[in-house]
C-alpha cells in the first residue's frame, strides 16, 4: 500500500513523494482509515502533509447512496462556503485522501476528560452553529446528491427504504414497526430541503481541546433532505452528547436547537422537532439490525458490528419512551 499510495501521490502533485509514516486507525464500521504523514519534494504542494486515506469496507449502511466522486465534490464544497470539513486532496478508487485534522472525536472523552474542560461548555452551540452553515450550502451546489422524488416527503420517502429494511429481517419486530406505523401516520408534507449530513452527532466531531470544535467527518450518508433529521439525530442517547435524567454530557438538547436557531434565523417546530427524534431512533435501530446480519451471515466477520446489534435493545428502549412522550 505504501508504494501504491506515494505513486499516486506524487502523479498528482507533480513531485517525487516520501510516505514518512503510515499506520492504520481504530473504528470505523463503513471504513478503513489509514494516517499517513507525506513529504512532497517540489511542486505546488511542495512540503509535508499530514494526511488521512479512506476505504470502502463493504456493505455501506442505509442511506449511503454517494459514490466517492459525489462525496469528494461535497466535501470541496462544504469546504469552499467555510463549514469546518477536512481539505479534500484526492479520490482514489473507492477512497478519499484527506487533510487529517487534529482532534478528538470519542464523546466518552469529550464529556469526562478535563483536558476538554474549557471547550465542552461551548460545544453544543458550536455544533448547532456549524450545522446551520451546512444547512445554507445550496443543495444545487453539489449536483447529483440523492433526494426524495418530486412532490414526496423527505421523510416519506426514507421511511420507503427502511421499511423494506426492517421486511428483510425475517422476524418479527414489534417495537419498529409500532415506530413505523406512528412515523408514517404523522410524516411531515413536503416542505424545505437542505443538504442533510445524514450522521451528525459526537464521534464525527473533531474537536481540539483548545480551538474547540475543529471539523466535521464522515459525509457519506450525505443527501437532500429536511433539516430535522440532522437535529433529532444527534440528541440520541446512543452518541453520548446531549443531557439525559442522570446521564450528564455536554448540556441540554435545547442548546443545540436554540444556537443553530441563531445562526440559521430558522427554528423547527416543538412537534416536528419530536417528530425527528423518533424517527432518528427508529432510523439508527434498523441500521443496527442490518448491521449485527452482515455479522451473524458471515459477510463481515466483526465484533463491533456484532456489539452495535446487542445495544440495539437500548436503542429501542428510547424509542418506546419517545413514542410515550408524543
Amino acid at each position: 500500500m505504501r508504494d501504491e499510495l506515494a505513486a499516486f501521490i506524487a502523479r498528482q502533485a507533480g513531485g517525487p513523494v516520501s510516505i514518512a509514516a503510515l499506520s492504520a486507525l481504530p473504528g470505523g464500521t463503513i471504513r478503513h482509515a489509514w494516517a499517513l504523514d507525506v513529504e512532497v519534494a517540489a511542486g505546488p504542494l511542495a512540503g509535508r502533509h499530514r494526511l488521512i486515506y479512506l476505504v470502502d469496507r463493504g456493505g455501506a449502511p442505509i442511506g449511503s447512496r454517494l459514490g466517492r466522486e459525489e462525496e469528494f465534490r461535497l466535501l470541496a464544497a462544504m469546504h469552499g462556503a467555510g463549514v469546518r470539513v477536512p481539505r479534500p486532496y484526492w479520490r482514489l478508487g473507492q477512497g478519499l485522501i484527506l487533510e487529517r485534522v487534529d482532534g478528538e472525536t470519542v464523546a466518552r472523552r469529550l464529556v469526562r476528560e478535563r483536558a476538554f474542560d474549557g471547550v465542552r461548555g461551548g460545544l453544543l452551540a458550536a455544533l448547532g452553529a456549524e450545522l446551520a452553515r451546512i444547512h445554507a450550502v445550496a443543495p444545487d451546489a453539489v449536483p447529483g446528491l440523492p433526494g426524495p422524488p418530486a412532490g414526496r416527503g423527505a421523510a416519506d420517502s426514507q421511511l420507503d427504504e427502511l421499511e423494506r429494511e426492517l421486511a428483510e429481517s425475517g422476524e418479527p419486530q414489534p417495537a419498529l414497526e409500532l415506530a413505523l406505523r406512528w412515523l408514517r401516520a404523522r410524516a411531515p408534507a413536503p416542505g424545505r430541503l437542505v443538504i442533510v449530513h445524514g450522521d451528525y452527532r459526537l464521534g464525527n466531531a473533531v474537536v481540539h481541546p483548545e480551538r474547540g470544535l475543529a471539523a466535521v467527518l464522515d459525509w457519506e450518508l450525505a443527501h437532500v433532505g429536511d433539516a430535522g433529521e440532522d437535529l433529532g439525530w444527534l440528541c440520541l442517547r446512543f452518541w453520548g452528547g446531549v443531557d439525559f435524567p442522570g446521564e450528564p454530557a455536554l448540556g441540554p438538547k435545547e442548546r443545540f436547537f436554540d444556537a443553530y436557531a441563531a445562526a440559521s434565523g430558522w427554528r423547527l417546530p416543538p412537534d416536528l422537532l419530536h417528530y425527528w427524534e423518533v424517527f432518528a431512533h427508529f432510523r439508527w435501530a434498523v441500521i443496527m439490525l442490518r448491521q449485527v446480519r452482515r455479522h451473524l451471515s458471515g459477510v463481515e466477520r466483526n465484533i463491533e458490528l456484532a456489539a452495535i446489534g446487542r445495544r440495539r435493545a437500548e436503542v429501542e428502549w428510547d424509542l418506546l419512551r419517545c413514542l410515550q412522550e408524543g
